[in-house]
């Protein structure tokens, strides 16, 4: 990959093999030998014949050591032949001859120099370049940023991150290439892409390649399985890779490459078939263009990949789509100039607390051709300035496909560290400054209460402070679910289905909490029947009064639109309070606080007629008085159908 991106770079410089050699009315040297072998030589390098065309060229400055336009042609074919070392020598015995043959060279030189991480050589070529004064501007300004990255980069080793990468077991990486992982919310599955050889008896140099999906799972002890492919129908004998799993692990997103590459869905069956692939739509494939690289949001309701479609900022750009209610994907987005440069922007990874984003990009200033990046969302939904992780994370190398755990305290990502062995998956510990929100998560299913039978429903995770909707799953299939929860918060979590009463549930994340121990669910809705009895977990006073808090404004959303959609029912609001304080002041105080929601309601359009306001004080306990959290849950509001 690094050697094609010298290619790209310098292509145009090297126009010396066909147009600047071949209209020379004289060349550097009037030796016809020497002469001859270089024109020979030209013609078997524009057939693709590098061997021999480096043989004529070798024997071309053996008879003419100051053959100049040879050197220059020798150091593209040692280019493309990915020898470094050998095309950095014969440019700088070129410069030895005379620097000022070619002085785009020293910006070639100082290409060459950064792709091997010689950041000082490499500065001072680019700073020897500018002193020629190009006319052509787009070259002098990317001499200027590559003066820039080259400072950046010693800066950044001067001062190296904490980095101690360990390899994560045989079970998965082997003498084949392992890449792209993606790891399940509870770290127990891990899916991976593995570069197989499609015909394994001509042995390694005689077969072609093909990617498909593997997976490997955690045991007690910590070690990852014997990875053994996906099941069928999701690997084939075209490329599949590049994948996402979501949080709960039901749902596979990968890329196929046909020509251009597609992103397509398989869904996880109950009886642990995968489903055959689909293709996402229109709104996120093109027919033109490549679509891969999926990310998908822990809430499964946005959609991150990168495609080179039109209306990007350079190459490669990194792009969302949004779910819709109805469940179809809207239009895709650009993310806009803050994440995507005129570069390449690469494998995008939403974590799980759903406002992180780490990505590779080669247009932000790093170290290589594709540097990890990490950005983070505001709460108007713009991104962060990206921040560069540092190294010796980023490298001279090309660095792409970064995970990141729920926790947030463990990446995960390939890299070819030991040549001998090819790419591996490696995990190394973030540094505190580069980790996203910690998160934990919550599993259970959802009833029908008076049948059992499971409801397919709407979870919603809401930001209480905020009143903002953080996680959103539109169905939980199955009457099952799995929502993320980041630290440091509280939230409201919502299940509602039509003709039910909603349930809601209260997580206090700023308090203690158990990573090895997620919370569990299981909600069973009521239908909205006389005597039914609803008690709101996301109702707040103030400390010895009645006034209601701004954090309970989602929760009473959720009443208002039952009685809005409902409007034939009669309610009751009761107020109950702990054993704390007399009886006289817990039942005055409950009365005031049951009719302050009714007044709430009458404010915003719920009919005085239909609402009565009850206060029990401590009288109805569900929960023993002895603790803090007992007490919490006798402090509540109930409504009931009359």
């Amino acid at each position: 990959m690094k050697s094609n991106k010298i290619l790209i770079l310098i292509v145009l410089l090297l126009i010396v093999v066909n147009g600047f050699a071949q209209s020379q009315k004289k060349y550097s040297i009037s030796n016809k030998r020497a002469i001859s072998h270089y024109e020979q030589a030209l013609r078997f390098f524009n057939r693709y014949d590098n061997i021999t065309a480096k043989k004529l060229l070798q024997e071309s400055i053996d008879i003419e050591p100051k053959f100049l336009e040879a050197y220059m042609v020798l150091s593209q074919v040692y280019m493309e032949m990915g020898e470094i070392d050998k095309a950095i020598e014969t440019i700088k015995k070129s410069h030895e001859i005379d620097k000022n043959f070619h002085p785009r060279s020293f910006y070639i030189l100082g290409i060459l120099y950064f792709s091997q991480g010689e950041y000082k050589n490499a500065l001072e070529s680019f700073e020897t370049f500018l002193t020629f004064n190009d006319k052509r501007k787009s070259i002098n300004k990317s001499a200027r940023k590559k003066i820039e990255e080259c400072k950046f980069a010693l800066n950044q080793i001067a001062n190296p991150v904490p980095f101690e990468p360990k390899e994560v077991g045989d079970g998965v990486n082997t003498d084949l290439d392992e890449y792209w992982p993606s790891l399940s919310v509870d770290e127990k599955t891990l899916v991976y892409t593995v570069r197989l050889p499609k015909s394994p008896d001509k042995g390694i140099r005689g077969t072609k390649w093909q990617e498909d999906l593997f997976i490997s799972y955690r045991n007690e002890d910590g070690e990852w399985s014997k990875g053994i492919p996906v099941s069928s129908p999701l690997n084939t004998d075209f490329n599949e890779g590049a994948q996402a799993v979501s949080s709960d692990g039901k749902t596979i997103y990968f890329t196929i490459c046909r020509g251009v590459c597609n992103i397509y869905q398989s869904v996880l069956q109950p009886d642990g078939q995968w489903s055959r692939p689909q293709k996402l739509s229109v709104h996120v494939n093109t027919n033109r263009y490549s679509e891969k690289q999926p990310s998908i949001s822990p809430d499964g309701k946005t959609l991150y990949f990168v495609s080179n479609r039109p209306g990007g900022q350079g190459d490669f750009d990194i792009w969302k789509c949004d779910k819709n209610p109805d469940g179809q994907w809207d239009n895709a987005v650009n993310l806009g100039s803050v994440i995507n440069t005129s570069g390449s922007e690469q494998s995008p990874f939403i974590h799980f607390d759903n406002q992180t984003l780490y990505f590779s990009s080669s247009g932000h200033i790093g170290m290589g051709s594709q540097d990890i990046f990490v950005s983070r969302r505001d709460s108007a939904g713009g991104w962060s300035k990206p921040v560069n992780l540092g190294y010796p994370i980023n490298t001279y190398r090309s660095e792409e496909g970064l995970i990141v755990n729920a926790k947030g305290t463990e990446a995960y990502y390939s890299s070819d560290i030991r040549p001998e062995r090819g790419r591996d998956i490696y995990t190394f510990e973030l540094y505190p400054e580069i980790r996203p929100t910690p998160t934990s998560y919550v599993k259970g299913t959802i009833s029908d209460s008076k049948t059992l039978d499971p409801i397919e429903a709407n979870v919603k995770l809401v930001d209480l402070k905020q009143n903002k909707v953080l996680m959103d799953v539109v169905k939980a299939k199955g009457g099952k679910f799995l929502v993320c929860l980041p630290v440091n918060n509280k939230y409201g979590l919502f299940v509602s289905s039509p003709g039910y009463l909603f349930h809601s549930e209260h997580f206090d994340l700023t308090k203690y909490y158990s990573f090895d121990k997620p919370f569990r669910l299981d909600v069973e809705l009521q239908p909205i029947e006389k005597g039914e009895v609803l008690t709101l977990r996301n109702i707040f006073f103030a400390f010895d009064s009645y006034e209601i808090l701004p954090e309970s404004t989602a929760e009473l959303k959720y009443l208002l639109d039952v009685l809005k959609q409902n409007p034939n029912i009669r309610v009751e609001v009761s107020g109950h309070t702990d054993n704390l304080g007399s009886d006289d002041y817990n039942l005055k105080l409950s009365t005031q606080r049951a009719k302050a929601v009714v007044d709430y309601l009458i404010q915003h359009g719920i009919e005085s007629e239909r609402l009565e306001w009850v206060g029990f004080g401590e009288s109805k306990p569900v929960a023993p008085n002895t603790t803090e959290e007992g007490r919490a849950l006798n402090r509540r509001t109930e409504v009931r159908i009359l």
